[in-house]
């Protein structure tokens, strides 16, 4: 084969798979941004369509909530989201497996009580029969960090 003619495959192949990167990219972030939204709208369906059955968020309290008690927790009216928005995303794809990093805006009530809140999360996602399902999170306050001192 002659160079030039498999510089432009390989040109080709590169410019195929940026732009399937950057449709993975884009299908992460929505799904996230449906999954957050769904808290809000009270949408069972839509959390028990994205998160795996074997699903486990894992809080800063090092406490552990998996799918079920998310989803039964649905049942209850005792928490309600006002806002519940995802920003600041940084997203890594591994083939049919991805990490999605973020910021998360939560307001609402809790209990009677009013919580407005930041929380830096980590998900990982995997691809099964084509769509994106959330396997694992880890959720902490997010914190404003200070710049390090200059030496």
């Amino acid at each position: 084969m002659k160079l030039l003619p498999r510089l432009l495959l390989t040109a080709s192949t590169l410019l195929h798979a940026a732009s399937a990167m950057a449709t993975d990219i884009s299908d992460l972030i929505a799904t996230d941004q449906r999954m957050q939204r769904a808290f809000v709208d009270r949408d069972v369906a839509v959390l028990d369509e994205i998160l795996t059955d074997d699903y486990v968020l894992v809080l800063a309290s090092g406490a552990e909530r998996r799918k079920a008690q998310i989803l039964d927790a649905f049942a209850s009216t005792e928490t309600t989201w006002e806002t519940n928005e995802t920003g600041d995303w940084q997203v890594r794809v591994y083939g049919d497996t991805a990490i999605v990093v973020a910021t998360l805006h939560q307001k609402g009530i809790d209990h009677g009580q009013s919580f407005d809140s930041k929380v830096k999360f980590s998900d990982t996602y995997i691809r099964t029969r084509g769509q994106w399902r959330n396997v694992h999170a880890h959720a902490s306050k997010a914190v404003d960090l200070a710049p390090a001192p200059a030496d």
